[in-house]
């Protein structure tokens, strides 16, 4: 039986807590996360994950495969979408590959219309296959797709123009049609209004829900833009969020407040549409390096846009790396602005070294998890499989911040190689979280072939909801978390007494403090503790409670 199911059978309600939270820690401070379940899927070439959407109990993972064996049935040539449902433990129920003879799927955006009909957003070079026609077979362009729960295609159209279109994002209108965002050099076909001759725009396309085309967009200067993501916004409009180099022209502004070298440094751009593609308003965010701008959510009172940086001045600060140090490629980047883009907050998350994310998601405490990866272990990263080996290898890194931007706490899920993920996250709550990924780690591969195969692995915390009962109501307030040189424990409705204490455990279970109260609030010297994950244990007359804390240096 395994360890910690053992743990679980055990009668010791007390025990089995600490038991629990000590399993949970043994590698090192930073793990909060255990797998629930992990499976792998794939052949004997290169397979990949892109996204993952939950369908009633089952889930649908997006990726690619170049691989014609395996749990492969069928690959219509070179590298082709591939769709794969699983059920609510990872058994694979079924498969399908969508392609033609050249390379589709190297980004794919798997969006649900509903529980019967998805969209799939994605590039094609092919004009057989399942390409229905593709009036631009030179180079790579959007292929959009209407599919089934079954798989079968409802709809397909190719989108561009003669030369290189490639898609990034999508996302789903109001009226139950389709936004695909990507980057274009074409000047021809669907793509109308280009700006600056061979070089990158951002680049919309808006379809109905029958695939007919209704309006596109270009959105550019002189130079190169790239992006990015993104959103349908509350008011019918809509937010995207890339990069710029900041050459000025087209409809790009420039009073944009472009902070660097124009022609080769990068700001993040955010750009403000209206429900038929007008610009409303626009804004760079950065400083004297490269930043690049990810995803965005909306919140009530504003937007908080995911990205990355190599600044350290204008509007970004706290960076881990040393600023313009392109070989170690910067850092997580956040940052929350109003609805007409004034700065609110920022926040830099990382290492030394490369640390990047796509996703993040609100959580019921106001504040936010990102999921990226990283090849650090030093600044905010703890517990990387792979640091030190040299090889430039990732883990996959989960990194909760308050409604602020503060560090809360951080995990890295990780094998013995390198882990690779895209938009593969399904957050089903604050603490369980399905996420698909590229792997070469060798004991996670399929075939333990030279190529990476799909993974896909349900992480969740496994100290939720695991707090010693208590014997009647008690009131606790601890803060600040994460602490630095003192912890306050607030008991506001108990009386005074010296018989309620404090107990601080380590990661190997071991009273490092105690304290009785002598007063309604008792301020621990935490100076003296190194940093990491502490559980916090408060017993009064009425009852204990056990928190978990984070020290921080």
């Amino acid at each position: 039986m395994p360890l910690f199911k053992y743990f679980l059978k055990m009668k010791n309600t007390k025990f089995t807590v600490l038991l629990i939270l000590l399993f949970v820690w043994a590698q090192s401070f930073a793990q909060v996360f255990a797998p629930k379940w992990e499976k792998c899927y794939g052949g004997t070439q290169w397979d990949e994950a892109t996204g993952i959407i939950q369908v009633d109990s089952t889930y649908w993972v997006v990726g690619s495969t170049e691989s014609t064996d395996g749990d492969i049935s069928y690959n219509h040539g070179n590298r082709d979408i591939w769709l794969l449902n699983i059920d609510s433990n990872g058994n694979l129920i079924s498969e399908k590959t969508f392609g033609g003879s050249k390379k589709e799927g190297f980004w794919t955006r798997l969006l649900k219309l509903n529980d019967s009909t998805f969209y799939l957003a994605t590039e094609s070079g092919s004009s057989n296959g399942d390409i229905s026609n593709n009036p631009w077979p030179y180079f790579s362009n959007y292929w959009i797709l209407q599919i089934n729960n079954e798989s079968g295609i409802l709809w397909d159209r190719v989108c561009g123009g003669n030369d290189i279109d490639g898609v990034i994002d999508a996302t789903i209108t109001t009226h139950r049609g389709i936004i695909a965002l990507g980057t274009s050099v074409s000047t021809d076909g669907d793509v109308v209004d280009h700006h600056g001759y061979g070089k990158w725009d951002l680049w919309l396309i808006k379809l109905g829900v029958d695939g007919q085309k209704q309006w596109t967009l270009s959105l550019g200067g002189l130079g190169d833009e790239d992006g990015g993501s993104i959103i349908q916004t509350s008011d019918g409009g809509y937010m995207v969020v890339g990069y710029t180099d900041g050459r000025g022209g087209g409809n790009y502004d420039s009073a944009c407040n472009f902070h660097g070298n124009p022609i080769w440094t990068t700001d993040v751009w955010v750009v403000k549409l209206d429900s038929v593609g007008y610009i409303e308003w626009q804004q760079c965010y950065g400083g004297t390096y490269g930043d690049y701008g990810s995803n965005v959510i909306e919140l009530a009172d504003g937007y908080v846009v995911l990205g990355g940086t190599m600044s350290n001045d204008g509007d970004v600060s706290g960076l881990h790396d040393p600023p313009g140090n392109s070989e170690n490629n910067g850092d997580i980047w956040v940052f929350k602005i109003d609805k007409t883009g004034n700065l609110l907050w920022q926040k830099c998350l990382g290492g030394t070294y490369d640390d990047f994310a796509r996703n993040i998601f609100t959580t019921s405490d106001g504040g936010f998890m990102i999921v990226g990866t990283t090849g650090s272990n030093d600044g905010d990263v703890v517990g990387n499989h792979n640091y030190g080996t040299g090889y430039g290898l990732h883990d996959i890194w989960f990194v909760k911040i308050d409604s602020i931007g503060n560090f809360v706490w951080q995990y890295c899920y990780g094998g013995n190689a390198d882990e690779m993920l895209y938009r593969g996250v399904y957050q089903k709550s604050d603490w369980d979280y399905v996420v698909a990924i590229g792997t070469t780690s060798h004991d996670w591969q399929c075939y333990h072939s030279a190529y990476p195969d799909v993974r896909v692995v349900e992480l969740y915390d496994s100290t939720v909801g695991v707090s010693e009962p208590p014997v009647g109501k008690i009131k606790v307030n601890i803060y600040p978390n994460p602490a630095t040189s003192t912890l306050n424990i607030e008991l506001p409705d108990n009386p005074l007494t010296n018989t309620a204490t404090v107990e601080m455990l380590d990661i190997s279970g071991r009273v490092v403090l105690k304290e009785y109260f002598t007063a309604p609030v008792l301020h621990l010297n935490t100076s003296g503790l190194n940093s990491g994950l502490y559980l916090v244990k408060v017993q009064t007359a009425k009852g204990v409670v056990t928190e978990k804390v984070v020290v921080r240096r």
